[in-house]
Order: C-alpha cells, then structure tokens, then sequence
C-alpha cells in the first residue's frame, strides 16, 4: 500500500514540476507563440505537441488520484493527509488542465 502512496505522490509531483515549468516559461518576456515553442523544446519530439502534453498530464493525475484514493487505508494520519490533500491538488489542476483546453 505504500507503494501505491509514493507513486501516486510521484505522478502528482512531474504534473506539478511540469506546470511549473510552463509558468517559469510564460514568465519571460516573449510573445505567446515563442514562450510555447521554447516550453516544448523542453520535450522530446515525440511529445512537443501541447494537446499530447494535457491529455499526459491529466492522465497521470487521474492515476495519482486512483493511487493516493487506494492509499488512504493506510493506517497514520501522515499518509491519509498528505493523500487527501494531494487529491485535491490533483482536482484542482485537472480542472485548470480541462479548462486551458477550451
């Protein structure tokens, strides 16, 4: 059952680090078509397609969600904590994923 903490943990963090890096990208100052080439520069070729990259991001953010609900057995407050609020910060940025898709 900690495993499926510490994955869902981990799914959850690259979706975090990845709007990150869009947002640390967006921040300079370069028109809006530069600051997304330059974002999927980051990415190998396979994966320099923004759709590709939200349909990515909210899928492992499902599967975070899926591993951290199964992960709320465990027994301590420190994992059903963390896991509770990790679920909600993965709610909250597949909404902001399914809404910049607009």
């Amino acid at each position: 059952m900690k495993a499926l903490f510490y994955t869902g943990l981990f799914c959850c963090l690259l979706v975090v680090a990845n709007v990150m890096l869009w947002i640390n990208t967006a921040m300079k100052d370069l028109p809006f078509d530069q600051a997304k080439a330059l974002y999927l520069g980051y990415f190998p070729l396979f994966l320099q397609n923004a759709l590709t990259l939200t349909l990515l991001n909210i899928g492992l953010c499902g599967i975070s969600v899926w591993l951290l609900s199964r992960s709320l057995r465990l027994p301590g407050f420190r994992y059903r904590g963390t896991s509770t609020a990790f679920i909600g910060l993965d709610m909250l940025l597949i909404s902001w994923l399914l809404f910049t898709l607009m």
